[in-house]
């Protein structure tokens, strides 16, 4: 069975490159820290970078010299410079972090239900951006052990004006690993599958695992409750 498996990682300190004046004074670059698209090229090395708002952005340098597979793309969280040079703007790239990219699962899709754990998380984030639906997570983990995460997607319901409405639930698979420490993690949905057709209106709602103040695991429905209107997705619109 393929599962999405994550390394936790956290975020303890970015280390920026500087460049020193004759006088000992430094200059910080004016950095980003998002999550984005970035692409490549035919040898693999990054070519461009696409932020979740505002349009793409050529790689003028990579810091990192990271590749990936040719002619592809792949989630991250960047932390990236943008620069303009007559008239040309385009980034930077100081560091890298991989993100987990969850595709949602439906009935009938392969592997849907295998994980059914409930280890519970906190939600620090939960926003839209393009075509994702970005969240960090915190949850406790000691490391050195690989956590599971999957999502499954079920459609609530479908108004006579093609709106729908689909329902997320996160399942987490700690793997044991006792819980020590607060740890980040960083998922990425793509939410293109969720859309019938071009200008479907899908209004997504969350489930996730947590614990209460007395330990025990409950279902948070802190973005699934009647009140909450979901977060709205228009394809090609975000």
């Amino acid at each position: 069975m393929k599962r999405n498996k994550l390394h936790i990682i956290w975020l303890i300190g970015l280390l920026l490159f500087v460049s020193a004046c004759g006088d000992d004074e430094y200059h910080y670059p004016s950095v980003k820290l998002d999550f984005v698209t970035v692409k490549s090229g035919v040898n693999g090395k990054l070519q461009t970078l696409l932020p979740d708002k505002g349009g793409a952005l050529a790689v003028s340098k990579d810091r990192t010299n990271s590749t990936i597979s040719p002619n592809n793309s792949k989630r991250v969280l960047a932390n990236y410079e943008v620069t303009s040079s007559d008239g040309v703007t385009s980034a930077t790239i100081y560091s890298l972090q991989s993100l987990v990219t969850l595709t949602p699962k439906f009935k009938g899709d392969p592997g849907y239900g295998d994980l059914t754990k409930t280890d519970p998380i906190d939600v620090v984030s939960i926003w839209m951006g393009r075509d994702y639906l970005n969240i960090i997570l915190s949850l406790k983990a000691k490391g050195g052990v690989q956590h599971i995460f999957d999502l499954l997607g079920e459609v609530q319901e479908e108004s006579e004006n093609g709106e729908k409405v689909v329902v997320l639930s996160l399942y987490h698979d700690a793997n044991g690993d006792p819980e020590y420490y607060n740890r980040r993690a960083y998922i990425s949905v793509p939410l293109t599958k969720l859309a019938g057709k071009p200008d479907q209106v899908v209004r997504i709602k969350f489930k996730y695992y947590t614990s209460d103040k007395d330990g025990n695991i409950v279902e948070s429905d802190k973005y699934s409750n009647a009140d909450f209107k979901g977060f709205e997705y228009i394809s090609d619109a975000n």
